[in-house]
Parts: structure tokens; C-alpha cells; sequence
């Protein structure tokens, strides 16, 4: 289910209100929408997190970073993330 940057950003700020720590994990190769970028907010937590519901979607790189939420970093991937990683936001 694609995402609006506008529910994107209710998402982060719901769960910086909660205290809840969201990153936003940049894929190319995400089997809902083939050929295309998405980001997908996931939880972090002891017991590893989860994904939530829905993605922001784009042909770009450039066209995914503009919806992601408000005051987010980029991290680049890690060593540790699968080949399908991109880039990683909080």
C-alpha cells in the first residue's frame, strides 16, 4: 500500500511521540511495486522490530527522499544490511 509523504509524517511524528525510535529503509527491491524505490518505516526495539503497514514510493532516488518525513538523517547502508538496502533514514 503506497504511502502520502503526509501520512508518512503523521507516522513519524505519532511515534516521536510515543518515544518511539522509526527508521526509514530505502529498497530497490521491493516485490510491491517492482522496478521502483520504496521506503518503509521500521520500529526499533529489543526484540528486533517490525515494519509497518505501507511505503512511499518513486522511480528516483531524488523523488523518494523528498517524501520522506521532516528532519530525518541519512545513514547510507551498513555492511550488516541485505544487498536490497539503499539507504536508511532516521
Amino acid at each position: 500500500m503506497p504511502l502520502t509523504p503526509i501520512h508518512a509524517q503523521a507516522l513519524q511524528d505519532d511515534a516521536t511521540a510515543r518515544g518511539t525510535w522509526l527508521a526509514w529503509v530505502v529498497s530497490d527491491a521491493d516485490l510491491e511495486h517492482p522496478g521502483r524505490l520504496t521506503a518503509r518505516a521500521h520500529t526499533a526495539d529489543h526484540h528486533g522490530g517490525v515494519y509497518l503497514l505501507g511505503a512511499l514510493v518513486a522511480d528516483t532516488l531524488d523523488e523518494l527522499r523528498v517524501q520522506l518525513p521532516a528532519g530525518l538523517e541519512c545513514h547510507g547502508r551498513t555492511s550488516l544490511d541485505p544487498p536490497e538496502v539503499v539507504e536508511v533514514w532516521d
